[in-house]
Order: C-alpha cells, then structure tokens, then sequence
C-alpha cells in the first residue's frame, strides 16, 4: 500500500512529565543482526537505570532518499503494515528513539521532530546524513566513519544475549554436548556478504583446516550454519563432518532453544568465519579464545582509475583504514564531507577484521600465536561508557526542557513589581 503523507506536528513540554522515567522507543526492521543490537543496547538502559522501552516494527517500502528533507523522511515507510508511531495509539511520546540502519535513520530523525525539546536520536552503525541532526552516533570500524564529537567509535557492535537464553539452551544441550571430547571447539559459518566471497571450495577449505585444528587440540568440533550460508556448503558439512563431531544446520522452523546459543555458552574456543561481524563479536564477547577462517575478498577498484574526486578519496579512504594508516589530508577533507551527509563511505568488514587481528585481539585458524582474550572486558567498559552518555545527554536536555518550560512561566504570569535588585560593586566617579 502506497504511504501517505503524515504531518509534522511540533509538540511542547508543557504536557510531559519531565520527573518521569523515561521512555525509549527501540525501531525494528527486517535484518535480524541489527535488530538484536538495538535490542541489546534497550535492554542495557533497562537494566542499568530501570527505564522503559517499547518496541516499533517499521516496515519500508523502498530504502530512502539520502538527504531527505524532514518533512519527506518517513515517505518510504509502509505506515499501514508498521507499527504506530504518532498519534494516541503510539503511546507515550518516547525521550529516546534508538535505531540502526540507513533506512531507519530518517524515521528516528522524524520521531525527534514531533518531541523537539527532549527527544533524542541514537543511531547505531552505518549513517549517511548530516552528523548534526543526530544525537549520538554509535559506529564500528566497518563502516568508516569519520570522528565527530557526536561520535563514539567501538571495538565492536553492541550486543548481548540474553543470559536467560544461554541458560535454557546450555541446559537443553548440555547432557548432549558435555559428554563430548573437550576442547569443545565452536564453528560459526557465515556465508558472502559483498565484497567477501564465500562458495563451496571455500566451505571444502573450512572443514579441512579446522579439522586439522581440532586433531591439533584434541578436540570436537561443534559446527553451527547461518542464514546466508550457502546451500551447497550446508550440504557438503552434512555429508562430509565425521563422527563425533556435530552440525547444527540454521532453519527459521527450528522450534525449542537454539543450538547456537548452546555454543555460545558451553564452547571453550571459537573459529568464525569472517563475513559476519555479529557473529564475531558473539564469539568474542564470550571470553573465550577466538579464531577467524579468512575468505576471500573481491578486489576493489584500482585506485589509479578515474571517477569523481569524492568518490576517488573515499575509494582511497577504504584502502587507507583496511592498511589501518592514519588520517591524511585528502582523508581529512573527505570526512568532512561524510560529517556534512555530502559523502558516504562503503561499508568494509575487513577493516574491522584486520584492526582486530594487528591488534592481537583475534588471531587467524593457521596462525601458531594464541590470540588475547581481553574484548569481552573492553567491551563491557564501552557499554558502560555509551550508557552514561546517553544518561547525561537526557539529562541535559530535561533541564533545558525545564529551564525553557519555567522561563514561559515567569513572562506568561501577570506583571509584578520589580523586585530590588543588588547594588552595583562600584559607582561611576
């Protein structure tokens, strides 16, 4: 159904209760991976201050425009098949609007416009916009954003599972799976994601060199698909794993816990193939050794070769951050135009992979070097970072609220008399 056009309709804070808890609206859309990261941070904020969040499923009917004007931001979404977000069937007007994506962006954008004084916007990952019209910028290495003083750069993406979830799929397959060899050695297999490659002679490679690494430890292998793996991969793992080692194959029918959770939980190590971020940073954020199955990368256009300057610096910015060189000239006037939403750099995964790997963080399946173990902590320090400043960024914008509200007060009330004012410190000779 074609959407219509909804008016822009400014609220002031008189009708707010400004001493109330606050209340987040966290945006959903259809990819699963972002949706979990925006429900992760929402379930941070509650935990940590107890606040409530309410969950809006948006549908789009196509991806939006760069640059939309306010007015135009939400003409790409199916308002008739998406949750409400105006009106006395939204709900309260929410402080905070959490959401991810290229397409939600402008839709958060245009829920802070009806709540101007103390609405907030956090965006998470990628944004093409300008950087002044969002509150808070949440951004890993991947996607090449510039510093900006609205931005806090990650290690890696927010998550967390829930801890009940763990619980319940570690009980589930506990008895199964503890009765195997340890180390209990998880696999995670992506699938391609523009530009990494990933078809059947790489899934032969992945089950030759990690079963050489589970000989090498004496281990099991616990190897768990995912939506984008390919079905020629899933079908070459089923007919080629040899006993006792085990394949959980990813299905949307799956009823009951999910085995990949169990691994999450109960696996000593992991080996993730490098297409997935989240799925690294689940493996990561577990605390346990983890290891990368480098695919290959389609290569990028030949730097020598025409096309217009800004595209040229940012194809040369990508080069850049993947060498993990700093900031030059020609890097610096090109985020100056991302900041300004005149620019927009292409998302790499390998950037973040190979920041993570120079840094010791992870280390790949054939390197002899056990990799560090510390992300899991740096992780936990960044959350706690990114939840005081989204505290200080409410509270800011509450007292501003109600210097605003109590300054209309003082002028809207009938006129007193002038109340006597201090002496000056010193008269005029």
């Amino acid at each position: 159904m074609p959407n219509c056009q909804m008016p822009i309709a400014l609220r002031g804070t008189e009708e707010f209760d400004l001493d109330a808890a606050p209340v987040i609206w966290l945006l959903q859309g259809p990819r699963l991976g972002d949706n979990e990261q925006v429900l992760a941070l929402g379930a941070a904020l509650t935990a940590r201050f107890g606040w409530s969040v309410r969950v809006k499923r948006i549908q789009y009917a196509r991806a939006p425009l760069a640059r939309v004007p306010l007015a135009q931001s939400i003409d790409h979404v199916d308002l008739a098949r998406s949750d409400a977000i105006s009106g006395p069937e939204a709900g309260p007007p929410p402080d905070l609007v959490i959401a991810i994506g290229r397409r939600a962006a402008p839709v958060a954008r245009w829920i802070k416009a009806q709540h101007p004084r103390t609405g907030i916007h956090v965006q998470l990952g990628r944004y093409q916009d300008d950087f002044r019209d969002v509150d808070l910028l949440l951004t890993t290495a991947q996607y090449g954003l510039p510093l900006a003083p609205n931005a806090l750069h990650l290690t890696l993406p927010i998550t967390a599972r829930p801890a009940e979830k763990l619980a319940e799929a570690a009980a589930h397959f506990g008895d199964e799976l503890t009765a195997l060899k340890k180390p209990l050695i998880g696999v995670l297999v992506g699938g391609p994601s523009r530009p990494i490659e990933f078809d059947l002679a790489e899934g032969q490679r992945l089950l030759k060199e990690a079963l050489a690494f589970a000989d090498s430890r004496g281990g099991t292998l616990l190897m768990a698909t995912s939506p984008r793996t390919p079905a020629a991969v899933t079908e070459y793992l089923a007919r080629n794993l040899p006993a006792p080692h085990r394949l959980f194959v990813f299905t949307q029918a799956r009823q009951g816990p999910n085995p990949y959770l169990a691994l999450l939980a109960l696996c000593d190590a992991f080996v993730v193939t490098t297409d997935s971020i989240s799925m690294m940073a689940d493996a990561c954020l577990a605390g346990r050794e983890t290891r990368l199955f480098s695919l290959p990368v389609a290569p990028r256009r030949a730097l020598w070769k025409p096309s217009w300057p800004v595209h040229w610096a940012g194809r040369r910015r990508v080069h850049r951050l993947n060498a993990g060189l700093s900031a030059d000239l020609i890097d610096r006037w090109f985020d100056a135009k991302v900041r300004a939403g005149l620019a927009q750099p292409s998302r790499h995964v390998p950037i973040l992979t190979n920041r993570l790997l120079r840094e010791g963080q992870v280390a790949l399946l054939s390197d002899p070097i056990p990799p560090g173990t510390g992300l899991a902590s740096l992780a936990a320090h960044e959350r706690d970072m990114v939840l005081v400043r989204i505290e200080a960024l409410l509270a800011e914008r509450r007292a501003k609220a109600l210097a605003a509200r109590l300054s209309r007060r003082v002028q809207d009330s009938p006129r007193r008399p002038a109340r006597a004012q201090l002496p000056l410190l010193a008269s005029q000779a």
